[in-house]
């Protein structure tokens, strides 16, 4: 999931209003920007199928330190704290450590079965209910499902750069679930890592800028 992460997001800003916007856009994309790092230094693997451009064919084979329920919960206090001392608020760092949290409980609506719960190395029970099977469904639902989140929780001025600007975002990814090239256009784990890090640096930014 992508750009739905930025619907935990405005259910945050829209409970606590006030929150600065930044660490919560931060917060909701933290694991997938960890992620890229640990798949640098060989901490977390993954295996891109250059012959398959479809999101399901990439095989998350490990991420137990950024993406497990668990240990990545644990984790994830680190940069909670870290930013509830940066904004001079408990409240703030409690609210990223939810919005972290949240990405976890949303991958787990479209990932096959492969989210590791505890993190273990040696044994672990894996989730994912598996909506990047059905990849248009996917595509179509995880942009309506971020729409009707806005609409019922941002201001109506904020609605044409979030919703506008969320769809942009949301069509860089395209690709992924309608196969419009025959071959993936991340040939290497780092490749594709790299694609995630920037995708989600410019969602932060895109998100900071237009919520109200």
């Amino acid at each position: 999931m992508y750009i739905g992460h930025y619907a935990a997001a405005a259910v945050i800003l829209a409970a606590a209003p006030g929150t600065p916007v930044f660490p919560i856009a931060v917060a909701v994309a933290y694991p997938d920007l960890l992620w890229p790092f640990l798949v640098y230094f060989g901490k977390e693997k993954v295996k891109v199928n250059p012959m398959n451009p479809l999101q399901k064919a990439v095989k998350f084979s490990s991420y137990p330190h950024s993406h497990s329920l668990v240990r990545s919960a644990v984790l994830n206090l680190i940069p909670s704290v870290a930013f509830g001392l940066l904004y001079h608020s408990v409240l703030v760092g409690v609210l990223f450590w939810l919005g972290a949290l949240s990405h976890w409980l949303l991958d787990a609506i479209v990932h096959l079965k492969d989210l590791p719960v505890f993190g273990s190395k040696k044994h672990d029970t894996y989730v994912g209910l598996g909506l990047w099977k059905i990849p248009k469904v996917a595509f179509v639902a995880e942009y309506l499902f971020f729409a009707g989140v806005i609409l019922l929780t941002a201001q109506p001025s904020a609605w044409v750069g979030l919703l506008s600007g969320g769809l942009i975002l949301h069509a860089f990814n395209a690709n992924s679930f309608f196969a419009f090239t025959k071959k993936n256009l991340s040939k290497t784990a780092n490749q594709y890592a790299t694609l995630a890090l920037v995708g989600f640096v410019a969602a932060i930014t895109w998100f900071t800028l237009n919520w109200k």
